[in-house]
């Protein structure tokens, strides 16, 4: 078993950020049609500063990927502007699996959201097995919601 190498993806990615979100659409019965690759890196391009993304790559081959949405406060007098991610995408190929890939991504995650302004990390309607990998990595779960909080941590 490798342990996966994670790493935040940078415009050269496009692609391979567009093909893992394809997978994770096709693992949930979703059927491309054709130029998805295309419209989704153009996309993704875009709007890249608010959207930062970590690929997980292990023994050669993609294994996986987090994409999230910075959502930035409006300033309010006296508070320091912050942010917040929401995960998207949250997805680990099928071999990659069961072998802290998932955990290393939202480590990843929180790693970098350490050394900016953002205060929390929310994942979006996590499945049960995702909500687990959420809660070694730190995170906790109320609600249904699974959440890290950076706010109290700096």
């Amino acid at each position: 078993m490798t342990e996966a190498s994670i790493r935040r993806a940078g415009t050269a990615d496009a692609f391979v950020v567009a093909a893992l979100h394809l997978q994770l659409a096709r693992d949930l019965g979703a059927t491309p049609e054709p130029g998805y690759l295309d419209r989704f890196a153009d996309a993704w391009l875009r709007d890249r500063p608010d959207r930062p993304t970590w690929i997980a790559e292990s023994d050669g081959q993609h294994a996986g990927i987090l994409l999230a949405r910075r959502l930035r406060s409006l300033p309010w007098p006296h508070r320091t502007d912050t942010s917040r991610l929401h995960v998207e995408a949250f997805f680990v190929a099928t071999a990659h699996r069961r072998r802290g890939t998932g955990r290393a991504l939202l480590e990843g995650a929180v790693e970098w959201a350490r050394t900016t302004e953002v205060t929390g990390i929310h994942l979006a309607a996590p499945d049960p097995a995702a909500a687990a990998v959420a809660r070694s990595a730190g995170f906790v779960t109320d609600d249904g919601h699974v959440r890290f909080d950076l706010a109290g941590a700096r």
